[in-house]
C-alpha cells in the first residue's frame, strides 16, 4: 500500500480545497511537510484516520467532534449547509483505490450540527480506465484487508500522543495478516473441524449416514465434544506459555535486582535492628534517669550534711560530755513510773526507799537536767546517717555509670545507623523486591502445575478421540456412501494438517525474522548493548545481558521511543519482502505489500544524534515516508535526508483556526 494523494476540504484548520501529492519514487520516497506547533501537523495525520476508519484523536479541549473549519462554521446561518471531505488515493496490489469520506454540517437551533459521515470507495487496475464502485457494506471490510484498523497507529504514528505502540494489546492476528498469512488462516477456517457445521469437514461429517446407528452417533458426539475440549486446552496452553515466559522474565529481573542489592538488603536489615536497639535503650535510659532522680531526692539532705555531722562529733568528743542517761527515756516516762508505784523490774516504789530514789535520780540525766542523753541519741542518728550515706553514694554512682553506658550505646548505634543511611540513601528497598520474587515464584509454580495438568488432559483427549474414531469408522464404513465421504474427509484432514503445519512454521519464522529486523534497525539507531525480544502477542521487550542471563531492562522515554521506531520500521521492512512458505516439496507465495510510514513529529524530544540516525534509517526500510516535521527538528534531519525528499510542503498559519498548506520551493 502506497499513498498517492490526499485531498482535503474544510477539515479543521484547512479552509477550502487542497490536494497533496506524495513522493513514491524508490530513490526519492520521502514527503516532508514543515510546520510549527498548532500549525496543523496533527490535523493532517488525523485526516488519514478519519477517512479510512471514521475516528480522530484530538485533545478534549479542542472540540474534537467539530471537524468543519471554525471560520466557515461561524459564518453559517439558518438553512445554510457546508461539507467536510477527505479523499485518499492509494495503490495496493497493482490496484488504485479511491476512498472518500464526507460529513455535511448544517445550522439548526442556533448551533452548527454534523450529520453522520459517509464513505465511498472505488478501484481500478493500474493502467486501466474507469472506476468500479465498492458496495457500502463491504467498504470497511475492504479497508481492513488493506490495513487493519488496530494496526493503523503503527503506520499513522503520532509520536507525541502514542507512548508505546510495541507493548499494547494482542495484535498478533492483524500482524500475521499484514505479513501474508491471511490466505493460510482463511484456508484453515474454511476446512474447519467436525464441530463447525458450515465448514468443509463439518459438512462432510454431517452428511454421513448415521441413521439407525445410535452407537455411531454417540461416538461422533464424543469425538466432537473431545475436540472442542482440545481446542479449549490449546488456547489455555498458549496463554499459559505466554504467562510463564513473562513470569520467568520477571523472576530473572528480580533475581538480578536482589543479587545487585544483596549488600543493600543486609544494610537495611541492620538499620532496622539498630532502630529497635536504640528505641529499647532510650526507654531504659528514661527509667534510669527516673530512678536516679528518685534516689537523689531521697538522701540529699543527710549526704550533704555529712561534713557538719563529722565536725559536730569532733566537738562533742572534745567537750567530754557524760551521757549516762537511758536512751530515748523522757521525764514524762519517769513521772509515770513513780506515779504507778512499781518499777518496770517489778520492784515496788515507796517514797523514801532506795528504789524510789534511784528512779527519781534518772531525771538528772534527762533533758533539760542532762544533755548527755541527747548527745548519745544524736551520735546514734549520725551513725545511722553515715551507713545510709554510704549506700546513697554507691547507688548514685551506679546509676550514673548506667546513664553514661546507656548514652554511649545509643550514640554508637546512632552513628552506625547514620553511616548506613548514607550508604543506602537513594537505593531501592530490597524487601519489596524479595516479597515480589516470592509471589512470582509461587505464581510460576501454579502455572507450571496447571500446564502439566492440561498436557496430561490433552493426551487423554487424544486417546479418547482415537478410540472413538475407530468405533465410528467401523460402524459407518458399512455403506458405500459413507466410504466415499470418509475418503473426502481423509483428503480434507490431510490438507488441513499440511496447511496448519505450514502456518505454524511460517508464523514462527516470520516472528523470528521480524525480531531480527527490529534488532538490526534498533542497532542502527541506538548505540548500546540491548536486544529486542518479540513474544507471541508481538509485544516488544528490551533485554540487557547481566552476567550470563538476559533480563528485561528499564526503559527511559527516549529509549522507549527508539524501540517504537525500530519495531514499526521492522514491521514495514518485513511487509515489503517476498515470503515463501515451504512445506515438503511444495512452495506457497505469502508475499505481502510495502506500506508507508506517516509520522507526526517523529523527532519530538529526540536529541540530535537520534534524529540523525532515524533520518538515515527510515527512508531505507520504508518504501514511502510521509513526515510532518517542525523546522527546528528538520535542521538536524535535512543533511542526511534531503536527497531522499521527492515532495516538500509548508504549513502557513494565518489564524488560530486557519492554516494554508502549500508546496515548498526548496
Amino acid at each position: 500500500m502506497l499513498m498517492k494523494s490526499l485531498y482535503i476540504k474544510n477539515f479543521r484548520q484547512f479552509k477550502g480545497e487542497i490536494t497533496v501529492e506524495f513522493a513514491r519514487d524508490k530513490e526519492k520516497n520521502v514527503t516532508i511537510i514543515l510546520g510549527d506547533n498548532t500549525y496543523g501537523k496533527t490535523t493532517l495525520l488525523q485526516t488519514f484516520n478519519w477517512c479510512l476508519y471514521d475516528f480522530v484523536v484530538f485533545d478534549k479541549d479542542s472540540n474534537p467532534d467539530m471537524l468543519l473549519n471554525l471560520e466557515l462554521a461561524s459564518q453559517m446561518q439558518y438553512g445554510s449547509r457546508d461539507i467536510v471531505e477527505i479523499k485518499i488515493v492509494l495503490i495496493h496490489k497493482n490496484t488504485e483505490y479511491t476512498i472518500s469520506r464526507t460529513q455535511e454540517y448544517f445550522w439548526t437551533e442556533h448551533k452548527v450540527r454534523g450529520e453522520k459521515s459517509k464513505a465511498t470507495m472505488s478501484y481500478k487496475l493500474l493502467g486501466s480506465d474507469g472506476q468500479t464502485d465498492i458496495r457500502d457494506q463491504y467498504i470497511d471490510k475492504m479497508i481492513n484487508e488493506i490495513l487493519p484498523r488496530n494496526l493503523s497507529n503503527f503506520f499513522f504514528f503520532d509520536t507525541e500522543r502514542v507512548r508505546d505502540v510495541s507493548n499494547r494489546q494482542d495484535v498478533s492476528e492483524s500482524v500475521k495478516g499484514l505479513l501474508g498469512l491471511t490466505a493460510l488462516d482463511n484456508a484453515m477456517k474454511h476446512l474447519g473441524s467436525k464441530t463447525a457445521k458450515t465448514t468443509v469437514l463439518g459438512k462432510l461429517y454431517s452428511s454421513m449416514d448415521n441413521e439407525g446407528n445410535q452407537k455411531a452417533t454417540e461416538a461422533l458426539e464424543r469425538i466432537n465434544s473431545t475436540q472442542q475440549r482440545k481446542a479449549v486446552i490449546a488456547e489455555q496452553l498458549e496463554s499459559l506459555k505466554t504467562q510463564i515466559t513473562d513470569y520467568e522474565a520477571e523472576k530473572a529481573r528480580l533475581d538480578h535486582i536482589l543479587a545487585e542489592g544483596k549488600s543493600t538488603a543486609s544494610l537495611q536489615e541492620r538499620s532496622l535492628t539498630l532502630e529497635r536497639m536504640i528505641s529499647r535503650e532510650t526507654d531504659a535510659l528514661e527509667q534510669i534517669y527516673s530512678k536516679f532522680v528518685q534516689e537523689f531526692n531521697g538522701g540529699t539532705m543527710t549526704f550533704f550534711a555529712k561534713p557538719l555531722m563529722i565536725r559536730a562529733l569532733g566537738f562533742m568528743k572534745d567537750a567530754k560530755v557524760d551521757d549516762k542517761g537511758i536512751k530515748d527515756m523522757t521525764a514524762q516516762s519517769i513521772a509515770d513510773i513513780i506515779k504507778r508505784g512499781r518499777c518496770i523490774c517489778g520492784k515496788e516504789l515507796v517514797e523514801g526507799s532506795t528504789e524510789y530514789e534511784t528512779v527519781l535520780r534518772e531525771l538528772d540525766f534527762l533533758p533539760p537536767q542532762s544533755i548527755g542523753t541527747s548527745i548519745r541519741n544524736f551520735k546514734d542518728k549520725i551513725a545511722t546517717y553515715d551507713a545510709t550515706n554510704r549506700n546513697y553514694f554507691t547507688n548514685l554512682k551506679s546509676r550514673y555509670e548506667d546513664i553514661l553506658r546507656t548514652k554511649t550505646n545509643i550514640q554508637e548505634w546512632q552513628d552506625e545507623a547514620d553511616e548506613i543511611k548514607g550508604k543506602i540513601e537513594g537505593k531501592e528497598d530490597m524487601k519489596k523486591y524479595s516479597l515480589k520474587l516470592s509471589d512470582v515464584k509461587s505464581r510460576l509454580k501454579e502455572l507450571n502445575e496447571k500446564r502439566e495438568r492440561l498436557i496430561r488432559e490433552d493426551e487423554g483427549c487424544n486417546n479418547d478421540i482415537e478410540r472413538f474414531q475407530k468405533v465410528y469408522d467401523s460402524l459407518v464404513a458399512v455403506s458405500s456412501k459413507n466410504k466415499s465421504i470418509m475418503t473426502y474427509i481423509r483428503y480434507a484432514e490431510e490438507i488441513l494438517a499440511w496447511i496448519t503445519k505450514t502456518y505454524k512454521e511460517k508464523e514462527s519464522d516470520i516472528r523470528e525474522r521480524l525480531e531480527e529486523k527490529v534488532n538490526e534497525i534498533f542497532g542502527k539507531i541506538y548505540h548500546g548493548h540491548r536486544r529486542a525480544s518479540i513474544n507471541e502477542k508481538y509485544n516488544v521487550t528490551l533485554l540487557a545481558m547481566v552476567g550470563e542471563k538476559e533480563i528485561a531492562s528499564g526503559e527511559s522515554e527516549g529509549l522507549n521511543r527508539v524501540k517504537n521506531f525500530a519495531f514499526i520500521a521492522g514491521l514495514v521492512e518485513l511487509a515489503k519482502e517476498k515470503i515463501i512458505a515451504t512445506a515438503g516439496e511444495n512452495k506457497m507465495d505469502l508475499s505481502s505489500e510495502p506500506y508507508p510510514l506517516v509520522m507526526d513529529a517523529p523527532f519530538s524530544n529526540a536529541d540530535a544524534i537520534h534524529t540523525t540516525n532515524i533520518s538515515k534509517v527510515l527512508p531505507e526500510v520504508a518504501e514511502q515516508v510521509i513526515m510532518f516535521v517542525m523546522e527546528k527538528d528538520w535542521r538536524y534531519a535535512e543533511p542526511v535526508m534531503a536527497y531522499r525528499v521527492g515532495s516538500q510542503w509548508v504549513l502557513d498559519k494565518k489564524t488560530d483556526t486557519y492554516s494554508i498548506l502549500k508546496r515548498s520551493d526548496s
